[in-house]
């Protein structure tokens, strides 16, 4: 393919390394040098902002500032969820023709990947020589035909390090039972990874809930008996997209309001919801929290193992596409051995648009209650250093000497 202008969109939900992948495609860009790569794009709110020509020269940007970027929360172009309509495509490439865009690289989940694929067809269909190359990102880890996600080890290091101190705080001081609801919509992995809390068998969380097994009620009040009689509290993690026998979400939002850009029902009320019939049920205080956007933003959190692995993402997308490797997604694949090392791939986009991975069963438990040692092996690595430990008192007997008589 002959030189042109390289573009660089984000789309969906930010996460905590997105800016990796970002400064990974515009230092490899530049790297290049311009017999490859004129300009270098960046497209403002993602596909929003190539529609309406919301475009800036990252090329101009400097390394001091992308250092900075490298490090910061929330989509440095900004994002957008655009439910895309036919017209749109067109107008894309109406614009992609009009800066000589012959390279775009776009950032995000599921639906960014299915757009992207839609605009690798379309520009052969029309002759249009584009190269199209898509980057993984999202915490909910639910993109198929990669190890996992840029923006999932991350997030599942905040859910860990949250569990644990709320764990501590509800083993101080009652409320006795807390229910904590984290992100992650219609799959588990999120809720799973708050097991990478425990130090000991009885630290929380003491129950992990996942929507990949149908919630019945009245298991779960006795799960939370069972385990309130035995310590006298308990931690419970449960997912936001956790369903009721009916296919709704637990507590969720009913009202068209409630919805995304994707018109799709947003999950969120799980947690309140269960709180409420511990309460009601079983005549024991219980407290819900839901730490909510925090885990996807939180920086002093983030995973150095995600870090790296999403700047090499972008930086492997650029190459990918500079080479002219088109319809494709950067993938993360794992390597056989005990030591982790983890290598960037690719797959077909049509094999990754619009599906969804969800925890395989083997990672969760036969009553469906909490994880296995399979899960906690394979999401360990990914959120690098350890969980910060805490100290606990030797509790020794205080006992009267003679000598105090």
């Amino acid at each position: 393919m002959r030189s042109g202008n390289i573009l660089v969109a984000q789309g969906g939900g930010p996460t905590s390394v997105v800016n990796c992948s970002l400064v990974g495609v515009v230092e490899e860009a530049k790297r290049s040098g311009r017999k490859k790569v004129n300009g270098i794009i960046g497209a403002v709110h993602g596909i929003d902002g190539i529609i309406n020509e919301q475009l800036i020269d990252l090329r101009k940007e400097p390394s001091v500032t992308l250092k900075g970027i490298h490090r910061k929360p929330g989509a440095a172009l900004g994002s957008c969820r655009r439910k895309m309509a036919e017209d749109d495509y067109g107008r894309i490439i109406e614009v992609f023709r009009k800066y000589d865009v012959r390279y775009f690289l776009y950032i995000g989940g599921n639906g960014s990947m299915h757009t992207a694929h839609t605009l690798d067809r379309l520009a052969k269909t029309l002759s249009y020589g584009l190269t199209v190359v898509g980057i993984p990102k999202t915490i909910d880890n639910d993109l198929a035909h990669t190890d996992h996600c840029p923006g999932f080890g991350s997030a599942a290091r905040y859910y860990a390090s949250v569990t644990r101190e709320i764990g501590l705080d509800v083993a101080s001081l009652p409320p006795p039972i807390s229910v904590i609801e984290t992100l992650g919509r219609n799959t588990g992995w999120l809720a799973a990874a708050s097991a990478l809390a425990r130090d000991k068998e009885d630290d929380a969380p003491n129950l992990i809930y996942c929507p990949e097994r149908v919630f019945d009620l009245e298991t779960f009040l006795s799960d939370v008996k069972k385990i309130y009689d035995r310590l006298g509290r308990a931690v419970v993690v449960v997912s936001e997209g956790l369903k009721d026998e009916s296919g709704l979400y637990l507590g969720g939002n009913k009202n068209k309001a409630s919805r995304d850009g994707f018109g799709r029902d947003l999950p969120g009320g799980a947690a309140s919801f269960l709180a409420e019939e511990i309460s009601s049920r079983l005549h024991i205080r219980a407290r819900s929290e839901k730490p909510g956007l925090a885990a996807r933003t939180s920086i002093e959190h983030v995973s150095k193992v995600d870090q790296r692995e999403a700047y090499l993402a972008g930086q492997t997308a650029a190459r990918y596409a500079l080479n002219g490797e088109s319809g494709v997604m950067m993938t993360l694949e794992r390597k056989p051995g005990k030591k982790y090392h983890c290598a960037i791939g690719a797959v077909r986009l049509e094999e990754v648009a619009i599906a969804e991975k969800m925890l395989p069963k083997n990672f969760i438990n036969s009553r469906g209650n909490d994880v296995t040692n399979e899960f906690i092996d394979y999401c360990r690595p990914l959120i690098g250093d350890s969980v910060r430990s805490f100290s606990s008192l030797t509790s020794r007997k205080f006992t009267i000497s003679k000598s105090d008589v």
